[in-house]
């Protein structure tokens, strides 16, 4: 998408031209405001799952011993798994009323490059209680840095040609760009892929396909435009 404003100076107020021309863009010429995107498309060199395991107790105590067990098996699990990363989540403990009951909970996350490896454990997982939340592709923050820097730079190129056309057309020559503002987007990632909670081993490792990554960029730049 493309915006497009042409300012000349003598246009504007003589007070309103004055202060523009000394603070902002010194010198004549004629202002160009531009703004282009471009995005780029990365296969995902990530795999991530979220589990959960939740215990019901009698007492507090016994909701989050019955955790504490499962996490610390589960923890151990899955640092035995080479290139896979592992973190804990948020821990919860509440009281159920009818029947009463103390709830306990808390969640894993896994990271990995390697699928395989990662679905495996997640299996594994499962048949020891923990139920998958989310399993979704996405880009390492590396990839993400590359990926945006390109975007950038293609927008930035597209950039550039159009105010040098727009320049053509008028009679006119890029004389500098005075300011450029870059903005990029959140990258989005697939819609993860949610599992039902699992109370014995799965027949079968759980199966995640993996979805493009696209990543983009937007420049917005003011270009004074000078005559040939």
């Amino acid at each position: 998408m493309l915006a497009l404003c042409l300012l000349a100076p003598w246009a504007l107020p003589e007070a309103a031209t004055a202060q523009s021309m000394t603070q902002v863009y010194p010198g004549p010429g004629t202002v160009l405001r531009l703004s282009e995107t471009a995005d780029v498309t990365r296969a995902p060199d990530e795999i991530q799952a979220t589990l959960q395991f939740e215990a019901r107790e009698a007492t507090a105590t016994g909701a989050q011993s019955s955790v504490n067990r499962a996490m610390t098996a589960a923890l151990e699990a899955a640092r035995g798994v080479p290139g896979v990363t592992v973190s804990t989540g948020g821990y919860r403990t509440y009281r159920q009323e009818d029947p009463v009951r103390w709830v306990a909970s808390q969640s894993l996350s896994l990271r990995s490059g390697d699928p395989a490896k990662l679905l495996e454990l997640v299996w594994t997982l499962q048949g020891r209680g923990l139920a998958v939340n989310g399993i979704n592709y996405a880009l390492t923050r590396e990839a993400t840095r590359a990926a945006r820097q390109e975007a950038a730079s293609l927008a930035l190129d597209a950039l550039r040609r159009r105010a040098e056309g727009v320049a053509e057309q008028l009679g006119m020559k890029v004389e500098r760009i005075a300011e450029v503002q870059l903005e990029t987007s959140e990258v989005g990632v697939p819609r993860p892929m949610m599992m039902q909670a699992a109370s014995a081993r799965a027949a079968a490792p759980p199966v995640a396909q993996a979805e493009d990554v696209v990543v983009p960029a937007m420049v917005q730049a003011v270009v004074v435009l000078a005559p040939r």
